[in-house]
């Protein structure tokens, strides 16, 4: 992946500098958005401190989101983010989520440390797991407690559960269906919503989660 993305890079020709940050357009955005328009956006929510130590934003259409069927990757201190956008909402959620990511690593202890998020998750896996075998699915072969992204589960949630199903279990236990894939998409799909005006949802379903996020901002 990153060998690829190098390549791809060292052929850019639309290049910018935004507040520090490098950010490259290796492929025209679809629909003609701006970028500079989301980073001013972004600049203004976010706390100046979650930009810190971000190296570079990337857009482009890479071949590893066609692998994993995604739209956006974090990979040490740098962005990676899909060309293939149908309005500013949509990239907007994109950035937020990975600069989620970026934040994570930046405050790992204060995020992981006193495990209060992974204890809320991994309840959180349960009443999954409880809702699933009320749907009749056999859940027995996948590990629910593992908080780490797994592919074979990620297929079985999106793949075999499905997302309509998946939406359907999810709703007012995790804050999107995604939020259930691991606990570092558990905090980034959090962390999106937070930013993105549903705090009010959040602290509902995901007090921990909720009350973490909040400390992270006054940082």
């Amino acid at each position: 992946m990153r060998n690829y993305i190098s390549e791809r890079v060292s052929n850019s020709t639309n290049y910018f500098n935004f507040s520090g940050i490098d950010v490259y357009i290796d492929d025209d955005i679809e629909n003609d958005l701006d970028p500079k328009k989301i980073l001013v956006a972004i600049e203004k929510r976010l706390p100046r401190s979650f930009f810190r130590k971000l190296e570079s934003i990337h857009l482009g259409n890479y071949e590893k989101f066609k692998e994993r069927q995604i739209d956006a990757i974090y990979d040490d201190n740098k962005l990676y983010i899909s060309n293939q956008q149908d309005n500013y909402e949509d990239l907007l959620d994109d950035v937020i989520h990975e600069i989620g990511h970026h934040v994570e690593t930046l405050y790992i202890e204060d995020v992981y440390g006193d495990e209060e998020i992974k204890k809320e998750f991994l309840n959180k896996r349960s009443q999954l797991e409880f809702e699933l075998r009320s749907e009749g699915l056999w859940t027995t072969e996948y590990d629910f407690k593992n908080v780490k992204f797994d592919m074979s589960f990620d297929d079985f949630l999106y793949k075999r559960v499905g997302k309509r199903l998946l939406g359907m279990v999810t709703s007012g236990i995790f804050i999107r269906p995604y939020a259930s894939v691991s606990l570092r998409e558990y905090f980034a799909t959090g962390f999106e919503a937070y930013y993105l005006n549903d705090k009010d949802v959040l602290s509902r379903i995901s007090p921990a989660l909720y009350k973490k996020i909040d400390h992270l901002n006054t940082l």
